[in-house]
């Protein structure tokens, strides 16, 4: 009986875990215990509560929860109002491409290539060379271009006010483009394909461009023998050592860097650089400087935003050294890479 007893008795005390020592332990250390155990979970109960809470209130009431931040002078991101998100840029990323860059600024990013194609003079087409720009935003970007309709709508735009831009003739001269005058030129086509999207895509891809372009090379170009080919395709790129050339490789000059600069209205402040949320409230303008001046575009908002463009230029100035900082040190990290 005695050795029953103390098997059963040894045997309780082998199975106390630790993890039970608020049953098995002594009472002072298993109230302790208990009353830790009770705080941590209340902490962590609270913590999730504030999370969800702060989460709830971002959806359902925006814009009373950015302008609490706001009064505050940030944003719910950490920046100030007017600090940029970190951004990236590389060039030469695809080695197919005649000059190709990628970007990212913050969680957007894009990557942008150019293709050079040998064309010739058309009835009632342009007779010189050109920059041709297509911007893609894919559904898979984001889910805010699962609606076709405004993924066409910014497109367009993006592409059509790109093109505006770097065809201008502060920015390029289409006379570099020309192979044989009156015959046959060069035209540039750059596509921008946006591959993650959390807001300012007309930066985002405007600096994609920009970078593709100042990284493109033209090759040499040799006459083709190949029998019946059209005028234009009777030019082939010349292979290593050829002589005779018809037009020489080159590299593609800009004679101005545009460099652009959005800002979003929130709350009664202008916020450089925004987010995909931040756009959301509607009102957005984006300045781009071209050969000294500045080019002021209207996403939503215009007459609300005309007596804000005399506040908005100082700050864009602000922008352009910080800018050239990021185009001179993709330029220094290619050399280095040889």
């Amino acid at each position: 009986h005695l050795y029953s007893s103390f098997g059963q008795r040894f045997a309780r005390e082998d199975n106390c875990d630790a993890d039970l020592a608020v049953t098995c332990g002594p009472p002072a250390i298993a109230a302790v215990a208990a009353s830790e155990v009770t705080a941590g979970a209340a902490a962590a109960a609270a913590a999730l509560a504030t999370a969800m809470d702060a989460v709830l209130h971002q959806r359902f009431n925006p814009r009373e929860y950015y302008r609490q931040f706001l009064e505050e002078g940030v944003r719910p991101d950490g920046r100030a109002v007017h600090d940029r998100r970190n951004a990236q840029l590389e060039r030469s990323v695809i080695g197919a491409a005649h000059g190709s860059a990628s970007v990212r600024l913050g969680q957007s990013a894009a990557i942008a290539a150019v293709r050079a194609e040998v064309s010739e003079v058309a009835p009632d087409l342009p007779t010189t060379g050109r920059i041709e720009v297509a911007v893609e935003l894919p559904p898979l970007c984001s889910a805010s271009f699962r609606d076709k309709q405004r993924s066409l709508s910014w497109s367009s735009f993006l592409s059509n006010t790109l093109g505006d831009v770097l065809n201008n003739a502060r920015v390029f001269d289409p006379k570099q483009l020309q192979i044989r005058e009156g015959e046959l030129f060069w035209v540039l086509h750059v596509h921008i394909v946006c591959l993650n999207y959390d807001g300012n895509a007309f930066d985002l891809s405007m600096l994609g461009a920009v970078a593709a372009l100042e990284d493109t090379k033209l090759p040499a170009l040799v006459p083709d023998s190949a029998p019946g080919l059209e005028q234009a395709a009777r030019l082939m790129e010349a292979p290593v050592g050829a002589s005779a050339l018809v037009a020489e490789a080159r590299h593609v000059r800009l004679l101005s860097r545009p460099l652009p600069t959005t800002f979003a209205h929130l709350e009664g402040h202008w916020v450089l650089d925004p987010c995909d949320a931040e756009e959301q409230f509607g009102t957005a303008v984006s300045l781009c400087l071209v050969a000294g001046r500045w080019l002021v575009y209207y996403q939503g908002g215009a007459a609300h935003t005309e007596s804000f463009v005399g506040e908005l230029m100082p700050l864009a100035r602000n922008q352009v050294q910080v800018l050239s900082a990021l185009f001179d040190s993709a330029t220094a990290a290619k050399v280095s890479a040889g």
